[in-house]
């Protein structure tokens, strides 16, 4: 029975990438994921070209009419371990019928042969030697065009990882013979690779990107020991430390290569607790022995339980039983990410450059070349990989000039601009003549607060900044709750006066003392504040007390203060007019399960500097196309009435935290809601006026950042790589045939390899067209005012990025709307 004997929707639209030619796979790919027209040009022209290699190996079919058949395999009488049955079909009896390297997934056979209906093999079960009936009986057949040929391709080539002797651990290879030992620390990195197949803009391609795993080697039981000690042997308070420390984290169990979730600690199992196994109980401790030829060696020693998805939607999570001798954590805990000497060693490990990229994968093409298996198991599936990663025709975008006080303009280096800032001055200046500053004003504390405002003042000069001078308010003590009083009397010690700023010189970096600070300030009491921690003022003791980097410390507090009273530090020339542009991102709340922050920052005024923000937290994903349609509708009116009471022509939105499986509901769903709030903003308007308001026109663009792709701009000869220069974009032979879609590069990173940002438009009737699309978000990546530099994503998805975060961590509220016309998060 022919399955998917249609080519599937998008079949002969071909790209302007290849030439036209049709496309025999399209039917690979869902067609709801589908949002490109047939025919639609999704190449730009503008840029000096770039010649690149992208982490992809090509992939060629040896035959035109390639079929797969697929076998529902039985067996009798049956056979419940999985590993049992795969066991016996890889028995002679039944090899010598279909060959070692078919597919088989413990129920569903797969073989490129047609083989009769209905076949019948007797094979021995291995362990009892008993004849078992195997009965195959064909089900289906899949052409090149069919979605399920990509999830056996993908099978097939981690079944070529096999065959290499890689270790699978998750859903990555890793190969522990070439593991990288960190011995003061007393952990293994395992180098690997996350590989998948998908069909690209001209041919199906398999994706490779380097991945490691950092296994520690003291066991969890060795880390229980330490914890019993540190605890006085006080059961109750190891469990509550345990918990929190791994609570969540992968510990791996090296006897079978799994990884598990850390769910928690249970005292009131171990080793000898019984359980029932085939009708008959058993201990922990006798299972391991049976199963895995594991002694446990300490009786006393709790479990770890690990709880893994339910098999059923309905049915409770399965469990699993970890003895903590015999397993071991995985990953870093967050003490670990504090140990600057750790990360540094670490990252010598893991950050790879583009050439060591460029080195480890034409080292894994080889071996899939030179392995005599690999090869086998490739050709019995008519399968050929190239010999190289795939070539790119990038294209480099102009630096963007910024434009700084009056006519003066600067360029960066390398995307960074640090120094024309300090030097052209700033493109809008800001009021800070009433200011306070509260803190402690004692010992080194006191004269680094003075020192800070002495250079602030000799940077409002320099700026175009009015400072005047402040007030201080000491506080008696450091407490968070001295804290908080020491603000609320500076606040009532100007008896309702204009503050332009509020500054509070912290002492540390405790969480409680800066969330309810900031509480109080964006909700309570709305006024534009700064908190500096001192210790970041302070200089080392090896440096005699003074910090070398003062001026440039300050220069960036004071940046942030400006954009915080409402100035703004550049601008760049972007040539739209009547246009609102929208950031859209999420942030999980630290403190309601289950709840999501969305934030929404949209620009207000024609030259893009001034910002309106948004928040609203949401359950699931109706409540979040709810927030939008909300979003949307107050951007739109705070744009009415800062443009004379007229309303954008064009929204362009970019919608920051989206996967590839949400975007049918986006493109179904929130795209319809954000054109229903554009026409009933439009309709309204033109009530209101009395005069026609033109409909709004809408791009809905996805930003995703966590990408697998990497762009490495080819050296000289050809066989050397180096990160791409900021403003590459690479249009095409790596995108998508079913979007309109490109990847853009607006960094510039001097350690490791720089990760491309993935653009998918979904709906655009603007009719900008993809060039325009590619260079203004180039151009939006320059206008964050947090870094003196390009960002990642465009600013309005970074500056919601960062509102998502402040409010999920510490505000758990709508700050006030006296606010939201400044960038008070930053």
């Amino acid at each position: 029975m022919a399955s998917g004997s249609g080519r599937g929707r998008g079949r002969g639209s071909g790209s302007n990438n290849s030439g036209g030619k049709t496309q025999d796979y399209y039917g690979t790919i869902q067609p709801d994921l589908f949002v490109r027209q047939p025919g639609e040009p999704k190449v730009g022209s503008s840029g000096r070209p770039q010649r690149c290699f992208a982490n992809f190996i090509p992939i060629e079919m040896e035959k035109a009419d390639y079929s797969i058949y697929q076998f529902h395999v039985e067996f009798h009488p049956q056979v419940d371990s999985k590993h049992m049955r795969e066991t016996m079909l890889l028995h002679e009896n039944v090899t010598d019928e279909i060959g070692r390297f078919h597919v088989f997934d413990g129920m569903i056979l797969y073989l490129t042969e047609e083989w009769q209906q209905n076949q019948e093999i007797e094979v021995p079960h291995p362990l009892t030697g008993d004849l078992i009936r195997v009965i195959f009986k064909q089900t289906n057949r899949f052409l090149l065009d069919n979605a399920q040929t990509i999830n056996i391709f993908n099978t097939i080539i981690r079944r070529c990882f096999d065959e290499l002797k890689l270790t699978q651990l998750g859903r990555h290879y890793f190969n522990s013979k070439d593991a990288r030992n960190v011995r003061e620390y007393n952990m293994s990195i395992l180098p690997g690779f996350e590989t998948a197949i998908r069909m690209y803009e001209d041919q199906l391609m398999l994706c490779v990107e380097n991945r490691f795993k950092m296994v520690r080697r003291d066991s969890m039981y060795d880390l229980l020991k330490k914890e019993m000690q540190a605890c006085q042997g006080n059961r109750q308070r190891v469990q509550e430390k345990m918990n929190e420390m791994f609570g969540g984290s992968t510990i791996i169990t090296l006897y079978n290569n799994k990884l598990h979730r850390f769910t928690r600690l249970d005292w009131n199992i171990n080793p000898l607790s019984e359980f029932e196994k085939d009708g008959q109980p058993i201990t922990l401790k006798r299972y391991f022995k049976m199963q895995y030829d594991k002694d446990i060696q300490f009786d006393d020693q709790p479990i770890i339980i690990s709880e893994g998805k339910p098999k059923q939607p309905g049915e409770p999570p399965q469990v699993n039983y970890i003895v903590p001798e015999i397993c071991f954590p995985t990953g870093l805990t967050d003490e670990m990410r504090k140990d600057f000497r750790m990360m540094k060693e670490i990252a010598q490990h893991t950050r790879m450059s583009p050439q060591q990229r460029l080195t480890e994968t034409r080292k894994l093409i080889t071996e899939f070349h030179n392995n005599e298996n690999v090869q086998a198991c490739l050709n019995y599936w008519g399968i050929r990989l190239s010999e190289d990663l795939a070539n790119v025709n990038a294209r480099v975008l102009k630096p963007e000039p910024l434009h700084a006080d009056g006519m003066k303009k600067y360029e960066g280096k390398n995307a960074e601009w640090a120094r024309g800032v300090k030097d052209a001055g700033i493109y809008r200046g800001s009021e800070m003549n009433n200011w306070i500053v509260v803190g402690p004003n004692t010992g080194n504390s006191g004269m680094l607060i003075q020192k800070f405002i002495g250079e602030a003042g000799r940077l409002a000069q320099t700026l175009r900044v009015q400072l005047g001078d402040p007030m201080c308010v000491p506080i008696r003590g450091v407490s968070p709750n001295e804290y908080l009083e020491g603000v609320k009397s500076a606040v009532k010690q100007v008896a309702g006066a204009d503050v332009h700023m509020l500054v509070v010189m912290l002492v540390d970096d405790n969480k409680t003392r800066y969330d309810s600070l900031k509480k109080y300030l964006c909700v309570e009491c709305p006024i534009p504040n700064q908190c500096i921690n001192l210790r970041t003022l302070a200089g080392k003791a090896s440096d005699g007390g003074e910090n070398r980097n003062f001026g440039s410390i300050v220069l960036k507090i004071f940046l942030q203060m400006i954009c915080k009273t409402g100035g703004a530090l550049w601008k760049v020339n972007i040539p739209l007019t009547e246009t609102m542009i929208v950031g859209y991102d999420l942030y999980h709340d630290s403190t309601l399960k289950g709840k999501t922050v969305g934030a929404c920052v949209s620009t207000t005024t024609g030259d893009y500097t001034k910002f309106y923000s948004q928040t609203r937290p949401h359950e699931n994903p109706t409540q979040l196309g709810n927030n939008l349609t909300h979003f949307v509708r107050k951007a739109l009116k705070k744009y009415y009435d800062e443009n004379n009471n007229t309303l954008p022509s064009r929204l362009i939105l970019y919608r920051d935290g989206a996967g590839d499986g949400q975007i049918p509901y986006i493109k179904n769903t929130e795209v319809k809601l954000v054109r229903d709030a554009c026409d009933m903003v439009t309709e309204r308007a033109a009530k209101i006026s009395g005069k026609v308001h033109k409909s709004i026109k809408l791009a809905f663009i996805i930003v995703t950042k966590r990408v697998n792709m990497r762009i490495l701009k080819q050296g000289a000869t050809g066989t050397s790589a180096i990160n791409p220069d900021p403003g590459t974009v690479v249009d095409t032979v790596v995108t998508r045939p079913e979007r309109m879609d490109f990847y853009l590069v607006p960094q510039f990173v001097n350690q490791g390899t720089v990760t491309p940002v993935s653009y998918n438009i979904i709906f655009d009737d603007t009719e900008l067209g993809p060039d325009k699309h590619q260079q203004l978000a180039f151009k939006l990546c320059h206008l964050y005012y947090n870094w003196q530099g390009t960002v990642r994503v465009p600013a309005p998805c970074q500056y919601a990025h960062k509102l998502a975060f402040l409010t999920a961590q510490s505000l758990h509220g709508d700050s006030d709307e006296k606010l939201r016309d400044k960038l008070f998060f930053l």
